[in-house]
């Protein structure tokens, strides 16, 4: 929060307040390396084989490091990336996108290969058209101009081509309904669906803890009723001790 009051006009007009604010940043960058350090003697060499407490020693590592240089130190915001390690949804979150990064591969190659194809054929149909811009005269500016469209802003440019090919709207069309509303739905379905399943695993846990601990539900364990034989003479109570 800091940091971004800090790119207002008021602070950087006013040395002091600007001092201000610098200091307020040095105090919890201070807090957030005694942090890492006590995790450090706590943990040991295992802290580094916690992705999530590697994470948070990169980016104080990265924030003292780069902290004398003009430029990079822009990229010092990154350090409100260890808000992830502190709240447990957008925890999840992530690491529900690490477990399905395999199946996002796959949708991703498949968004590459449908990206080549119609850059390929709107540069073929639509590169020697006289447009406003120089949209379709590369391969790389078709890519550019494709991921543009993906944002849903082609209309303008589908009427252009259709001033000069009536039928231009066809390859606009079908290349929308098959990034904006396919693929794109496909991969929130996949994101939706790891995060799902590990909100499951987490309220299956205590449940398996307790079936490998040993432990039982006073519900499942019965006490053993204690057999009295019936009263009566000594022979009975022989046969039935039988």
């Amino acid at each position: 929060i800091m940091m971004g009051v800090a790119t207002f006009d008021f602070v950087d007009d006013n040395p002091k307040v600007s001092q201000a604010f610098e200091m307020t940043d040095l105090v919890f960058l201070v807090i957030f390396t005694v942090e890492l350090a006590m995790q450090l003697v706590y943990h040991g060499y295992k802290l580094f084989l916690d992705g999530w407490l590697f994470f948070d020693f990169v980016i104080v590592v990265l924030s003292w490091s780069l902290s004398q240089l003009q430029i990079i130190r822009a990229f010092r915001i990154f350090r409100a990336l260890r808000l992830i390690t502190r709240v447990k949804v957008m925890k999840n979150l992530i690491t529900a996108l690490f477990d399905i990064m395999p199946r996002l591969g796959a949708v991703t190659a498949l968004l590459a290969l449908i990206f080549y194809i119609y850059a390929v054929l709107c540069t073929n149909l639509f590169g020697e058209l006289e447009l406003s811009g120089d949209y379709f005269v590369r391969l790389d500016k078709t890519l550019m101009t494709l991921f543009e469209m993906m944002t849903m802003s082609w209309a303008r440019l589908a009427r252009e081509c259709m001033d000069q090919i009536w039928w231009a709207w066809l390859p606009f069309v079908t290349f929308i309904m098959i990034t904006g509303f396919m693929v794109f739905n496909l991969i929130i379905a996949i994101v939706c669906d790891a995060v799902s399943a590990l909100e499951h695993k987490e309220d299956l846990q205590p449940d398996v803890r307790g079936i490998f601990s040993g432990e039982s539900s006073d519900a499942d364990v019965q006490p053993e009723k204690e057999q009295i034989p019936p009263s009566g003479d000594d022979d009975d109570a022989i046969i039935y001790g039988l």
